[in-house]
């Protein structure tokens, strides 16, 4: 390593141990130190950052990164567990602030061309729901609306073309209306280059917002493994209201109100459906995990800041945030609010 190599990491040393001494944090909070030393807070974290950036290809100082996202959501679910959740929310003090910043956007796109990730979707959840109209599902499903209770919910998808969260609703206007356009939300981040790595991420923002990321099996048998004569012999099996024929014949589905046509109907659009690749025990549950951003299609406002720490996370990126202090600090009257512009 080059003199000037040796003089930036000794540099770098030098500002983590000043800005991470207990005793410091303390004096900023207290408002011991001087308001030249705040005025060099900013400078200093620019040289941490600028210090990180040079030297990142060295090896990490406390064993790596903790998760790896593109390991897929078994792999995730598993490791982001164990770790501690300011961690998970140390994005922006991690040396980059900005690296780690998730946007969801809102789209639509038809049903028929998503894809599923998931291997299991239980008849239970997915065509008794339309069989009844259970929370209007058949009257949505055919006016391509979100399905759910409370007005529903858009689905979860990455690329805008695999489904991530919301499988179940999903396989309902593949059922009943393939060509349906229907509303989804995408997510977008960096680092993030196919659907394994997507369902990842999904999991590391639910643990570093929420604390915990639930999962639950399906309900019924899986309409992966019936096949198109399987269906057809499920649902001749169960029952279908006259309201939900009668539905159909009117929307042009069926030409007669019998259960017989519908079970035709409903098993040739779930005949060509494609078997994801991970079990529903380890997908994500955005509404059980207690999120209220996800679920309605919004990203959070900590994931879109940037604090979700899932880049190669460890537990020295938990820093003293200086931003963060300052903030603290001005609303405590303890720095003026032109020092602060």
């Amino acid at each position: 390593m080059g003199r000037m190599g040796k003089r930036i990491v000794n540099k770098n040393k030098m500002i983590k141990q000043i800005l991470s001494e207990e005793f410091r944090r303390m004096q900023k909070l207290a408002g011991i130190i001087t308001e030249d030393e705040e005025a060099n807070d900013e400078q200093k974290l620019q040289a941490l950052r600028e210090a990180d950036e040079e030297t990142q290809d060295q090896p990490k100082e406390d064993g790596g990164g903790l998760i790896d996202i593109s390991a897929g959501p078994a792999a995730v679910l598993a490791a982001a567990a164990k770790i501690p959740q300011d961690v998970l929310k140390a994005g922006d003090t991690d040396g980059k602030p900005s690296d780690e910043k998730v946007t969801i956007e809102k789209g639509s796109a038809k049903a028929g061309s998503l894809e599923p990730t998931q291997s299991e979707i239980g008849t239970g959840q997915s065509l008794d729901d339309q069989m009844t109209n259970k929370f209007n599902a058949l009257d949505n499903a055919l006016a391509g609306k979100n399905l759910g209770p409370g007005g529903g919910a858009p689905i979860l998808t990455f690329n805008n073309k695999y489904v991530l969260d919301g499988h179940h609703r999903w396989s309902q206007f593949k059922a009943t209306n393939p060509d349906a356009e229907v509303e989804i939300a995408n997510i977008v981040a960096p680092g993030v280059n196919d659907e394994k790595s997507a369902l990842g991420l999904v999991h590391a923002i639910l643990f570093a917002l929420y604390g915990k990321s639930p999962t639950k099996p399906f309900e019924g048998e899986n309409l992966f493994s019936l096949g198109k004569e399987g269906i057809k012999k499920y649902i001749i099996g169960k029952e279908v209201t006259d309201e939900v024929l009668q539905k159909l014949v009117k929307a042009g589905k069926i030409k007669e109100p019998k259960k017989e046509l519908a079970a035709e109907y409903w098993a040739n659009n779930l005949s060509d459906i494609k078997k994801g690749e991970f079990p529903r025990t380890v997908m994500p549950q955005t509404v059980d995990a207690g999120d209220t951003f996800i679920a309605k299609g919004e990203t959070p406002p900590d994931a879109a800041a940037g604090k979700v720490n899932y880049l190669n996370p460890k537990k020295s990126d938990v820093k003293e945030n200086i931003q963060e202090v300052k903030r603290w600090k001005k609303l405590a009257g303890i720095i003026k609010e032109e020092q602060n512009d």
